[in-house]
C-alpha cells in the first residue's frame, strides 16, 4: 500500500469513528451529521482511490443504514437514478460510432481543406472532437480523436517538431471534448445529473433546444479562443505536406459508407432528432430516447453492437460510482445538508451582482476540481446549497446550476480528470504545460459563461 493510500484509510477510519462516537457538532441533527461523515468518507475513497470506486460506491450505499440515515431499500432505489442508465445508453452510442469509420471520415473531409497549416490542423481537431462530444461522453470521443492524432504523429520524424505538434493537439482534444460537452444536454453525464437534481429540488425542466441556448454560444467562442491560446503559448511549425498526403491516402476508411455505417448514422440521426424534438414533447425524456437507441443496436436484423462487446467496453466502475454518489447525494437532500451549508459559508453571496457570483462559482468550482476531481460528486455537494441561494436571491436556480454544470464538467487545469489522462497517458505534455493553457483557458471559459447566462436567461424570460 502507498503511503497517500495508507493516509487516507487510516483518515476514512478516523472519520467513521468520529461519526459513530461524537454527539452531533456544528448545529446539524443526527441525520445530517451522519450523513455529512458517510460523505466524507466516500471522498476521502474515491479521491484517494484507496479501493475501486465502484467499492467505495457500494460503500457509501451499505453506511446509510448502518447510520440511521436511510433505509437499505431507499439507498439503492436512489442507486437507481434515470442519469445510470443514461451513461450505460452512452456507452452503446459511443461503441456504435466508434466502430464505424464515421469519425475517420469526418476528420478527412476537414483536413483536405487545411493543408500542412498546423493551425488550421488543430482546429480540425478541435472542432471535430467538440461537435462529436455534443452528443455522446467525453472519454470515447478523446480516445478516438486521439487515435487519429497518433496515427498522424506516426508519419512525423522524431524531433523538436514532432514534440511540439504532439503537445499542442494532444492538449487540444481533451479541451474541445470538454468544452463541446457543454453544447448539448446529453453531451455529458453530468449535464444529465444536473437537470435531473434541479429537477428534483424545483420540479423545474430545462429542455434540449433551452440548453442548446446556453451552451451552444460559450462553446462557438471558447473554441477559437482555446485554440489561439495553444498556438501561442506553444508556437507549434507547419507540418510537411506529405505527411498530411500519408494520412489522408492511407485506406482505412472504405470509399463507400457500408451498411453497418448507415445503421448507425441513421440510429443516431434518430436519437438527436428526438433529443431536440423533447423540447416539445415532455413524454421524450433524454434518457428515455437514448435508451430506445441503445436497444435498436441490438435488435435482430439490426445487429450493430454484441452483447458480450457491449458489455466489456462499459466502465462498470464509473456506472456504479456515479449511482452510489447519487444516493448519497439523495441523503444529504433528505437531511439538509444544504440548507446548513448555505447558512455556513453562502449567505454573504446573496448580496452578489449576479454576475460577479457567477464569476464566483466558476472559479470556485474550477479549483475545487484540484481537490476532488470527481465531477459528480462535486456537483451532488453543491447543488442544494446553489438552490437554496437561488432562493434567497429569488432568481431562477437555472441561472446557477447551467455555470454549475458548464465548470463542473470541465477539468482543465491539470490532468486529474478521466478526459485529460487519457492523452496526458501518451507522454507528449506534463502538468505545467496543461496547467498554463489549461488556467488561460479556463479564465475565458469563467468570464464566457458568466456574461452569456444572465443573457440567455433575459432572452428565456428568467430575468
Amino acid at each position: 500500500m502507498k503511503a497517500k493510500q495508507a493516509i487516507g484509510l487510516i483518515a476514512a477510519v478516523i472519520v467513521l469513528l468520529f461519526t459513530i462516537f461524537s454527539p452531533p457538532l456544528f448545529g446539524l441533527s443526527e441525520i445530517a451529521f451522519n450523513t455529512l461523515g458517510i460523505l466524507l468518507i466516500g471522498l476521502i475513497l474515491w479521491i484517494l482511490e484507496i479501493v475501486p470506486l465502484s467499492v467505495t460506491a457500494m460503500l457509501v450505499m451499505i453506511l446509510q443504514p448502518l447510520f440511521g440515515v436511510n433505509t437499505l431499500a431507499t439507498a439503492f432505489a436512489n442507486f437507481a437514478n434515470p442519469v445510470v442508465f443514461f451513461v450505460i445508453a452512452s456507452f452503446a452510442i459511443s461503441l456504435a460510432i466508434t466502430e464505424t469509420p464515421l469519425a475517420q471520415r469526418l476528420i478527412k473531409a476537414l483536413l483536405k481543406t487545411s493543408g500542412n497549416s498546423v493551425s488550421k490542423i488543430i482546429l480540425v481537431f478541435m472542432i471535430s472532437t467538440a461537435l462529436l462530444s455534443a452528443i455522446m461522453s467525453n472519454v470515447p470521443v478523446t480516445s478516438l480523436f486521439m487515435g487519429l492524432a497518433l496515427g498522424l504523429l506516426a508519419r512525423m520524424e522524431m524531433g523538436v517538431e514532432r514534440s511540439i505538434f504532439g503537445k499542442v493537439i494532444m492538449i487540444s482534444i481533451p479541451f474541445a471534448g470538454m468544452i463541446g460537452g457543454i453544447m448539448t444536454p446529453v453531451g455529458s453525464s453530468i449535464n444529465i445529473l444536473t437537470l435531473n437534481l434541479l429537477q428534483e429540488h424545483s420540479g423545474i425542466t430545462v429542455s434540449f433546444l433551452q440548453w442548446m441556448l446556453y451552451g451552444v454560444p460559450v462553446t462557438i467562442f471558447l473554441i477559437p479562443i482555446c485554440w489561439f491560446i495553444l498556438l501561442k503559448v506553444f508556437k507549434p511549425k507547419d507540418l510537411e505536406q506529405q505527411v498530411i498526403n500519408g494520412f489522408l491516402d492511407a485506406d482505412d476508411v472504405p470509399a463507400k459508407m457500408s451498411t453497418q455505417e448507415k445503421k448507425v448514422l441513421v440510429i443516431i440521426s434518430a436519437v438527436i432528432i428526438l433529443w431536440i424534438a423533447s423540447s416539445w414533447v415532455p413524454m421524450l425524456d433524454l434518457t428515455l430516447v437514448a435508451m430506445a437507441g441503445m436497444i435498436l443496436f441490438f435488435m435482430p436484423g439490426i445487429n450493430v453492437l454484441k452483447w458480450n462487446e457491449f458489455s466489456h467496453n462499459v466502465s462498470w466502475n464509473a456506472v456504479i460510482m456515479i449511482g452510489g454518489v447519487i444516493s448519497i447525494g439523495q441523503a444529504a437532500i433528505k437531511a439538509e445538508l444544504g440548507d446548513w451549508f448555505i447558512n455556513l459559508f453562502m449567505a454573504r453571496l446573496v448580496a452578489l451582482d449576479l454576475f460577479i457570483l457567477l464569476l464566483v462559482i466558476g472559479i470556485f468550482v474550477s479549483l475545487l476540481k484540484l481537490a476532488i476531481p470527481i465531477a459528480p460528486a462535486i456537483i451532488t455537494i453543491l447543488v442544494a446549497p446553489l438552490y437554496g441561494l437561488a432562493m434567497m436571491m429569488d432568481i431562477s436556480p437555472i441561472l446557477l446550476f447551467m455555470p454549475l454544470a458548464f465548470t463542473g464538467g470541465a477539468c482543465l487545469l491539470v490532468p486529474l480528470d478521466a478526459v485529460p489522462l487519457i492523452t496526458y497517458s501518451q507522454g507528449y505534455y506534463n502538468m505545467r504545460d496543461m496547467f498554463v493553457s489549461g488556467s488561460l483557458t479556463t479564465v475565458f471559459f469563467v468570464l464566457l459563461t458568466a456574461v452569456w447566462v444572465p443573457l440567455a436567461g433575459r432572452i428565456l424570460g428568467l430575468l
